[in-house]
């Protein structure tokens, strides 16, 4: 963990104090209205799953459990019109991972929705990456992975969840790195990702855990700085010699017409509900950590985040239109 992040991780806890203290104050400001929780990835993700858990978590406390809608595609981007085109007043909440508002605008030469237009609410975990393989390819390790797309450059087929999504800037860090040139192949649904992984007609893909049957694939690389204990023998990333090249987190956001009072609100009720036996217990199951924080360091997080990939995907050279 860097000294920013410690930094960030200790006053964020102080502030955590103050965030459940004001959690029954601050209820009065949440939308009487029914609540949804806008998911940009299709039903069975990571992010989905967590969002579903954390939907009937919430209910105990705000007296309504939201209803979870998945608006997946473009890499994100029809979630945040969804976000956008809905009434500002704090009915419609977004759980997503920081993409869109940190990697996209330096892959693209215009994006319609930036984190200027968006309010970072409350993180609410962390998750690692895997680098995953087809069971039908022969590949066996990292090292045969790589090898393969040195021996056929362009051939080897690598899925991800859309250009400029996170899974797609992990596969090409990865393919930088390792000096090779894969041949990736865009997905909307991770459904229709993980058949053609078990069939065959997908060779490699970058996963979140907890989305999929983990036999159904081999694991040959784990995309952290630690191993999984479920999965022991994979190695890590730093442990194959290369940086670890991205930490993925998700949280809530509001669009940012959103009253700062409802804001602090829906902050409080997230935090609270992370803390659930049953968001803990998802959570686990899902290799994700339950990691809440407030929308100050949360907000830091990812502008942090935004100008470190600025950095990455300008020495990548890496654009999408």
């Amino acid at each position: 963990m860097s000294v920013s992040r410690r930094r960030l991780m200790a006053g964020a806890g102080a502030m955590l104090v103050g965030v459940q203290e004001a959690a029954r104050a601050g209820r009065a400001h949440l939308p009487a209205r029914p609540i949804r929780i806008v998911v940009p990835f299709s039903a069975g993700t990571t992010l989905d799953v967590i969002a579903r858990a954390l939907s009937e978590a919430l209910e105990p406390v705000i007296g309504q459990r939201p209803i979870v809608v998945n608006r997946d595609g473009a890499a994100g981007f029809i979630a945040l019109l969804d976000m956008a085109q809905a009434e500002a007043d704090g009915t419609s909440w977004l759980l997503s991972g920081p993409g869109q508002f940190t990697i996209q605008p330096h892959m693209r030469s215009r994006v319609q929705f930036t984190l200027e237009d968006f309010a970072p609410v409350c993180q609410v975990y962390e998750t690692p990456f895997a680098v995953v393989v087809s069971r039908q390819s022969g590949i066996v390790s990292f090292a045969d992975l790589i090898e393969r797309a040195r021996q056929e450059p362009g051939a080897v087929r690598f899925g991800h969840y859309g250009p400029g999504s996170a899974t797609h800037l992990l596969m090409a860090i990865l393919a930088r790195h390792s000096g090779v040139t894969f041949l990736d192949i865009p997905y909307r649904s991770q459904g229709q990702l993980v058949q053609d992984m078990l069939t065959g007609a997908l060779q490699a893909a970058v996963l979140a855990p907890g989305s999929y049957e983990a036999e159904i694939v081999r694991h040959v690389a784990i995309l952290a700085a630690d191993r999984y204990p479920e999965q022991p023998g994979v190695p890590t990333i730093i442990e194959l010699g290369q940086p670890l090249p991205l930490v993925s987190f998700a949280g809530i956001y509001v669009v940012k017409a959103v009253a700062p009072p409802v804001r602090l609100a829906i902050e409080a009720a997230c935090i609270e509900a992370t803390r659930s036996a049953l968001v803990q217990t998802v959570a686990a199951r899902a290799h994700v950590k339950v990691d809440p924080l407030p929308q100050a360091p949360f907000t830091q997080r990812i502008l942090d985040q935004r100008r470190d990939m600025q950095a990455v995907i300008g020495a990548l050279r890496l654009k999408i239109d």
